[in-house]
Parts: structure tokens; sequence; C-alpha cells
């Protein structure tokens, strides 16, 4: 039954023979009666006058020829019919012939006169097999190319509406930050003031998720704006560790760094603070009291490694796959989404491993994850580092910035 499909399928495709010699025209469409649907031309221009108007799969053509030779046709067809299969067929085996057909005229099959039929047919076969082949790759090639195009789009609209979210709720957040500070600063009742205190940090619970939705809607739209300079990646990530450990006086983890002496990079470092920060904090949220973090930083030839594990709860591997999506859910169901910047188990808005790989990719580099359930997870940032490389991703342009609502530093919360 295979068979009987591809014949059918094969027949439906049509194949040119180029011959000066009528006699030869018709010794090929004998051999081909049962194969698919055969067209003659006498000259290369008739064959090429055909092609324009015919949707030719596999040009079959005598080599020497009257006016043009078949590898001067077949080097003319590649510019217009770059998918076009073809063959030669002449009965001169010469050497020059045979490099200048097939480098010259990117020739499929090479036959010698006196052909068997037999073997023409299964030449045209596979031919058309292959010609099949590539038009079905370039359909679905053009299908992924349009899927992805509308995917980014979709992805562009939705950090753009983050961002202008972010946005109408920083402009009333920044008022109301405003007047509660007003606010402490006079006398109150001891209700009052609790109640004010209480406020405040709900407005700080509240400007980190206007601010992480931001940030993430800069990386949706691919409008992160990196301001790169020469800095130590070693003291940064000490740093960094350093005001995580000041925030984890209500947790019970240990927390090392293995950091080099220096490590001099070429990247923007608010943006790889705000990367690791993020692995940081998701580290702290799922790892248990007693368990372990751990920061690494390594270079190799293909750049720089900064490495995230933990001894946590870890992933389930049917989640890893789209960890870095936005709206992820593999660190638990957003509907269960908890407030707590350090506290074990809260979740957040599902955008912090979307952020962290947006930030990799416009610094031309990438972030990984493996973990498995209750084996921890490792964490893997991968960079170039090095000054005058071109990295990929658009990162010179616009951004909105809330003033007094994001937070200056990963300090004060950002996830």
């Amino acid at each position: 039954m295979p068979e009987v499909s591809e014949r059918t399928e094969a027949r439906d495709q049509v194949v040119l023979v180029v011959d000066d010699e009528p006699a030869n025209q018709r010794a090929v469409r004998r051999a081909l009666l049962d194969e698919c649907s055969v067209l003659a031309a006498s000259s290369g221009q008739e064959a090429l006058a055909i092609l324009t108007s015919e949707h030719v799969a596999l040009v079959i053509t005598d080599q020497r020829m009257p006016g043009m030779s078949g590898t001067d046709l077949l080097a003319e067809t590649i510019r217009i019919y770059p998918h076009l299969v073809r063959v030669v067929l002449t009965g001169y085996t010469d050497v020059e012939t045979l490099v200048a057909a097939i480098n010259g005229g990117q020739v499929y099959h090479f036959l010698s006169k006196p052909w068997e039929p037999r073997e023409l047919r299964q030449v045209v076969r596979r031919g058309l097999e292959r010609h099949c082949a590539e038009m079905e790759r370039i359909r679905l090639t053009e299908e992924l190319e349009v899927a992805w195009g509308r995917a980014r789009l979709e992805a562009r609209q939705k950090g753009s509406l983050l961002e202008l979210s972010a946005h109408e709720l920083g402009t009333p957040l920044h008022i109301l930050v405003n007047a509660l500070e007003l606010l402490q600063g006079t006398e109150h009742s001891a209700a009052a003031s609790q109640w004010i205190e209480t406020a405040q940090k709900a407005s700080r619970w509240l400007a980190r998720g206007v601010a992480q939705m931001n940030r993430s809607g800069q990386v949706q739209r691919e409008s992160l704006r990196l301001k790169r300079e020469t800095f130590d990646l070693g003291s940064l990530l000490q740093g960094t560790v350093t005001d995580l450990i000041g925030g984890l006086q209500h947790r019970k983890l240990s927390v090392e760094a293995a950091l080099p002496a220096q490590m001099l990079v070429w990247a923007d470092p608010r943006w790889i603070r705000q990367a690791v920060w993020g692995l940081l904090s998701n580290a702290v949220r799922f790892t248990p009291d007693g368990g372990w973090i751990r920061v690494e930083a390594t270079r190799a030839e293909d750049g720089v490694a900064i490495i995230v594990s933990d001894g946590g709860v870890g992933i389930a591997a049917d989640h890893l796959e789209g960890i870095f999506e936005p709206f992820s859910s593999a660190m638990g169901d957003l509907l269960s989404h908890t407030s707590g910047l350090f506290t074990f188990g809260a979740r957040g808005l599902g955008l912090g491993l979307a952020t962290v790989m947006g930030i990799m990719q416009a610094h031309g580099g990438t972030a990984s994850a493996t973990s498995s359930l209750g084996n921890g997870s490792r964490f893997v940032l991968r960079f170039d580092g090095s000054r005058g490389k071109a990295e990929p991703g658009k990162v010179e342009s616009g951004k909105r910035r809330l003033d007094g609502v994001l937070p200056p530093s990963p300090t004060r919360g950002s996830d």
C-alpha cells in the first residue's frame, strides 16, 4: 500500500526532458510512462520557457546540445529554480564535463548513455522523493516562521500590556507611598500607627510586583536597555550574596559562594545582578530551613558561567521544559500565589525566570536548569563577557521607569 501512495504522489509531479534528438525524448517518455508526467524541450532556451509556465520538479537534460549545453542550462536554473532536481544524460564521460556538471549545475545524478530504463526510473523516483521532501521542508519552515512571528508579536503585546499595567499601578502607588511616609512622621494613636506600618509593608510588597511586571514587560518586548561596562563579576556576586544573607534572619539556610578573586567581564552589572538575584530568591523560597544554596562563577573558552544551585524541593521533569516561559507554573499553580519575599514555599507571578532568560539573551547568552523532585535544582547563566563581540538581542531602546516605585536594587525585594 505505501508503494501505491508514493507512486500516485510521484505521478502528480512533472519531469522535463531536454534533448535535441526527438528519438531520445520519446525513449525517456516511454521509460517514465507509469512514473510521472513528462514534458519535452529540444533546447535550453525552450526548456527555460517551459520552466516559467510549468511547475517542474525534475529536469533531465542531454549534455551536448547546440546553442546551450546541458550544464549551462542547469547552471542557469540554479538562480531561478533553486529547488529543481537536476539529472544529466550524456554519451561523453570526460572528467571536465563531469566536474562542470556537478559543481556548476548542482547535479543530482549523472547517467551515461546508453542508459537502462530501469536505472533511469530509479533515479527519477529518488529525485522526485527528494523534491517532495524539500518542498515539505520549505512548507514547514514557512509555517514555523509565521508561527514564530505571531508568537513574538504576542509576546511583545503582552510585554506592552505588562508595562502599561505597571505604569497605571505605579502612578497611584507612588502617591500612596509618599502619603504613608508623611503620615508616619506625624503623631497618631498606637492603633493608627500599626495600620500605617501595615500599609507601608503592603505598599512595598505591591511595589515589588509592579517592578517585576515592568521588567518582564521590557524582556517580552525585547526592549532592555543595557549599559555595558567592565566590572569584577566576583565582587558583584559576593555583594549580591551578602545582601541576600542580610535578609535571611528569619530563615535557617546555609549560603555559600565559590567565587574567583577577580573575574573582569563586559556586561551590564545592574541586569546581571538582577538575573542572579532572581535565581537566588527562587532558591531561598524553594529550599526548606536547614538546606543549602551555593553560588559559583567560572570562565571557559565559550565565556562565563554563573551557577546557582540548591538542595531544595526540586522541579518535576515535565515542568523543566517551560520553566523560563512567562507565567510558568513550574514553581506552583499561579492561582496559589502567596506573598513573602523569602518565605519558604511562597510563589510569585511566574515572571521571574522569564525575566532571567530575557536578560541573558539580551547579553547574547542563555539560561538553563537541571533538577528533579526532592534533589534540588541547578541553574546556569552563560554569556560571552568579553568586550567587542556582537551580542544578539535588541538592547538599546527606550524604557519607562516608575521613579519612587521600582526598587533601586534587588535587595528591596525583586523576584
